[in-house]
């Protein structure tokens, strides 16, 4: 009785392994049917302007999230004070409010399941709700406290600034870090908020009053863009915020002012910084394009044929796969949301590598700038950019905060509509023009963290080069920072 049900089954597994391509290329899908959001069918305003977007999930997890973005950040620290911003963004929420304690908010957002987070970075920040739908009413009042009634507590301001002043101090222990601090000061003129950081000093100066009045001035209605989706009713949370954001007023608070642009006063070179490790890292720098430029497409497909860290980039193959000298690297054009970004990336190799790392790493530049990409390779790049656009528009959630980081930052609405179609019109000849245009190693940055004398040194044995003859750039040595002063170290 079983031989038929067993013979059966095995003709169906011959059929199947009959219709199972013998390479992965040859296999096939339907298309993805797509069509990328558009913010006006998420877009409203309360009555005090404040710019909403909301998608309701009726259908969905019982959770709702409300961000709450807002403009202004580190740009705004006060000469003396560095370190506000990130300061005030972390203790909205570690603080408590005027109505509700620390420790209770803490407790009861734990029995809510809930989650309130707050921060504030260079130039914007938020406010985030995640709470489970039986439980909006509690968990929005507490976020209105939250956003608008901070209680800044002393006991827990004096705990974070005591876990600042150990971050301080241990600046130096990781050469990630060094870089970071590092190569603002070279990229931008001196005083750029870019390269003004908290200092032991800056630290000590920060009073509560002083995150009061840096809150205050914030919650202007034209420094908010609000977020919500999940699953609520469309009207009832609606007016839930037109009674409660849509009231906000201007009183103490100020429009953000316009982010400040910093020079591009870079000279370039190989800068070299003195760790004992035993890799190194390797920064690299140069002038790159915004986001609404007509080159940025083609940029970001070049990019992805050479560097996007993906192990189809050429220098992952080259310089991860072909020789080994690193677990990674990668890079990419930064959007320039406030003025010009640059092309940067980053790997880490021992330290006797790095010259010859660096020998390969311009050879790639060199060859996308003179050799115009092969067809399969260019299809295969922009399919894979193509293919994979759709994922971060995937939830409503992200459609939302999309929409509300596009706003705030004021990029064009509705940028990303034609994104794929422009991909897909990038040509062989696009991307040697604008690898000819901005990859440029006449203008090349480059920091170096590791232990100077072996970067300087190389190994002639197994790797020839020295760092001084890959490329007609000066070798400059700078000295590590104090991590509690910031000052060059003698």
């Amino acid at each position: 009785m079983l031989r038929p049900i067993v013979l059966s089954l095995l003709a169906g597994l011959a059929l199947q392994s009959q219709a199972i391509p013998a390479r992965p290329e040859a296999l096939t899908y339907k298309p993805l049917a797509f069509s990328v959001p558009r913010a006006g069918a998420f877009k409203t305003a309360l009555g005090n302007g404040i710019p909403v977007y909301i998608a309701d999930e009726p259908e969905g997890l019982p959770f709702v999230r409300i961000r709450v973005f807002l403009k202004g950040g580190a740009y705004l620290d006060p000469a003396g004070k560095e370190g506000l911003a990130a300061l005030t963004g972390s203790q909205l929420r570690a603080g408590g409010t005027v109505k509700t304690p620390a420790a209770t908010l803490d407790e009861r957002l734990e029995y809510l399941a809930g989650q309130i987070e707050t921060s504030l970075g260079d130039t914007s920040g938020s406010v985030a709700l995640t709470i489970l739908e039986k439980d909006l009413a509690e968990g929005f009042e507490l976020f209105m406290q939250v956003l608008t009634q901070p209680a800044f507590a002393a006991d827990r301001l004096d705990q974070a600034k005591r876990v600042y002043g150990q971050t301080l101090a241990s600046r130096n222990d990781q050469i990630g870090s060094i870089a970071e601090l590092e190569m603002p000061r070279i990229l931008y003129q001196e005083g750029h908020f870019t390269s003004a950081r908290m200092t032991a000093a800056s630290l000590a100066a920060i009073t509560r009053e002083d995150l009061a009045a840096f809150h205050a001035r914030l919650l202007h209605p034209s420094n908010l863009v609000v977020s919500v989706s999940g699953r609520f009713q469309r009207k009832a949370m609606l007016e839930r915020l037109e009674a409660t954001l849509g009231r906000l007023k201007p009183a103490g608070a100020v429009r953000s002012p316009a982010v400040p642009a910093p020079v591009f006063t870079a000279k370039p070179g190989f800068y070299v910084m003195d760790k004992a490790v035993p890799q190194s890292l390797v920064q690299w720098t140069l002038p790159g394009l915004r986001r609404t430029d007509p080159d940025w497409h083609a940029a970001v497909v070049m990019n992805r044929i050479l560097a996007s860290g993906d192990f189809t980039a050429r220098l992952t193959k080259k310089i991860r796969s072909d020789e080994g000298l690193t677990y990674g690297i990668g890079g990419g054009f930064g959007e320039g949301t406030y003025w010009r970004g640059t092309w940067s990336g980053s790997f880490q190799t021992r330290n006797t590598t790095v010259a010859y790392a660096l020998r390969l790493f311009l050879a790639e530049v060199e060859r996308i700038k003179r050799d115009p990409v092969p067809a399969d390779e260019l299809a295969s790049i922009k399919d894979a950019a193509v293919e994979a656009f759709p994922v971060r528009w995937g939830k409503k959630t992200d459609v939302v905060n999309i929409f509300a980081g596009e706003r705030l930052a004021g990029w064009p609405e509705d940028w990303w509509a034609d994104y794929r179609e422009r991909i897909r019109a990038v040509t062989a000849d696009d991307v040697q023009r604008v690898a000819r245009k901005y990859l440029d190693p006449s203008r090349l940055v480059l920091l170096v963290v590791g232990q100077a004398n072996e970067v300087l040194a190389g190994d002639a044995q197994n790797h020839p080069g020295l760092l001084k003859d890959v490329a007609p750039l000066p070798v400059v040595r700078l000295p590590l920072r104090d991590p509690l002063t910031l000052k060059p170290l003698s």
